[in-house]
C-alpha cells in the first residue's frame, strides 16, 4: 500500500499537528510489521522485507522532521497518539478497550504533571510570583496525576493488560528500549525543579541515565530541560562538567533559591511537593512491579544490566525536605 504512492512529499508537507500524527501511525505499523515477522519466527533479513522499503523510507524521513528514536517511543504511544478522538491500538474488544484506557490515563497524567511544572517555572522565573499559590498548585496537580497512577494500580485487568503489551515490548530485530514511563520528559522536568540539587548530591545516576538515554525522551521537551542545566544554555546535548564533578549543579534550574527566602510557610509548602512526587514514585515503582515484575512480564525500559528497583527509585530522596 505505501510503496504503490508517493507519501514522501505529503509527510513533508503536513502541519505539525497533522505530521505529529502521522508520524505515529507510520511507528506504529512499523512496530506492528516487526512484532507480527517476530511471532511468525523470521530471521532479521525476512523481518526488513516484512516492513519494506516504502514504510522504512516514510519512518526514516518522519525522523529527519522531527528527531526521535528508531522505534517505537514513549512520545509515539502517549504524547502523539490521538486517543481521546481517534486511538491507535493493536487490541480490539476489551483488551483494546483497556490499551486504549492505559494511554488515555497516561495522557491524563502527563497533562497534571505539565500544569505542576507551569506552576513551578512561574515560581522560578517570574520576579513577584505568589509562592503560596504557585506551590499550592504544584500540589494539587500532583496529587492528582497520582490519583490517576493509583487507579491504574487498583482497578486494571493483568489479564487485558498481558495481552496488549506484548506489542510494546523491545523491538525484537533493534537493540533499543521500548516505550516506557521511564522516558517521560515531565518527569524528569518535575524532579529538576523541586528537588534537582538534593538529587544529583543523593541520586547522580538518575542524571547520568536521562543524559545516556536522552534519545528516548520527547526530544523537544528534554532539550528544555538540558537547556535549564546547561551553563551556555546553548550546548544542551553536551554532558555537563557539573555532572562530572568539575562544577556545581546549575541551582539556578531549580526553585531552591526562591524557597530559600520564602517564610516557613512556604518552605513546608515544598516540602509537601516533594512529597506528593515520591508518592507518584513509589506508585509507579509499585504498579511496575504488580503488573511485569511479579507476573514475569518483560520490562521495556530497562536494560538487561539494570534493576527495575534502582531505575524506578532513582528520582526517590532518600531524606525528602521538612
Amino acid at each position: 500500500m505505501v510503496a504503490d504512492k508517493d507519501y514522501d512529499a505529503l509527510v513533508r508537507g503536513l502541519p505539525h499537528s497533522e505530521f505529529e500524527v502521522a508520524k505515529t501511525d507510520i511507528q506504529y505499523l512499523t512496530n506492528c510489521a516487526y512484532h507480527m515477522s517476530a511471532f511468525a519466527g523470521l530471521d532479521p533479513g525476512d523481518a526488513e522485507l516484512t516492513v519494506g522499503e516504502g514504510l522504512s523510507r516514510l519512518a526514516r524521513l518522519s525522523r529527519q522532521r522531527q528527531p526521535g528514536i528508531e522505534v517505537l517511543s514513549y512520545e509515539d504511544m502517549i504524547l502523539t497518539n490521538p486517543v481521546q478522538t481517534d486511538p491507535r491500538v493493536y487490541c480490539l474488544g476489551a483488551a483494546g478497550v483497556e490499551e486504549r484506557d492505559f494511554c488515555l490515563g497516561h495522557q491524563l497524567i502527563e497533562s497534571e504533571l505539565q500544569l505542576a511544572i507551569d506552576a513551578l517555572l512561574e515560581l522560578r522565573d517570574v520576579a513577584d510570583a505568589d509562592a503560596h499559590q504557585c506551590l499550592a498548585l504544584c500540589m494539587k496537580h500532583l496529587e492528582t496525576a497520582n490519583n490517576v497512577l493509583t487507579r491504574f494500580h487498583e482497578h486494571m485487568s493483568p489479564d487485558l493488560f498481558g495481552q496488549f503489551r506484548v506489542f510494546y515490548a523491545k523491538n525484537p530485530y533493534k537493540d533499543r528500549l521500548g516505550p516506557s514511563g521511564r522516558f517521560s520528559g515531565r518527569i524528569v522536568a518535575a524532579s529538576v525543579l523541586l528537588i534537582g540539587e538534593e538529587l544529583f548530591l543523593q541520586k547522580p545516576q538518575f542524571f547520568s541515565d536521562v543524559y545516556r538515554l536522552s534519545e528516548y525522551y520527547p526530544q523537544a521537551y528534554i532539550r528544555k530541560v538540558f537547556r535549564w542545566l546547561s551553563p551556555n544554555k546553548e550546548d544542551a546535548w553536551l554532558k555537563p562538567d557539573w555532572l562530572e564533578g568539575k562544577a556545581d549543579f546549575p541551582r539556578y534550574a531549580t526553585i531552591s533559591p526562591v524557597i530559600e527566602h520564602g517564610n516557613s510557610e512556604i518552605r513546608m509548602l515544598r516540602a509537601s511537593c516533594v512529597r506528593a512526587l515520591d508518592r507518584f514514585t513509589l506508585m509507579h515503582h509499585s504498579t511496575a512491579l504488580k503488573y511485569t515484575v511479579e507476573p514475569g512480564r518483560p520490562v521495556v525500559g530497562v536494560e538487561a544490566s539494570e534493576s527495575i528497583d534502582a531505575v524506578l527509585l532513582q528520582r526517590l530522596l532518600p531524606t525528602a525536605p521538612q
